[in-house]
């Protein structure tokens, strides 16, 4: 998904649903640093792409809250 079409969709989320979408996020994310760390991982880029995604939705949660 392009960083465009994310932005979209995650601003239109309400709080809760941020939380949610943060959560599964961390959840992915530590799947596939166990997945790299045992050497399964054939897409390296899935993690940067990942951490980013999860860095943009806690800031928008950050920005709702204030």
């Amino acid at each position: 998904m392009k960083r465009s079409e994310f932005l979209k969709e995650i601003k239109g989320l309400d709080s809760g649903a941020l939380q949610e979408k943060a959560t599964k996020l961390a959840e992915e994310l530590m799947k596939l640093r166990f997945k790299q760390s045992s050497k399964q991982l054939e897409k390296g880029h899935l993690l940067k792409e990942t951490r980013r995604s999860l860095a943009r939705v806690q800031t928008m949660i950050k920005q709702k809250a204030a």
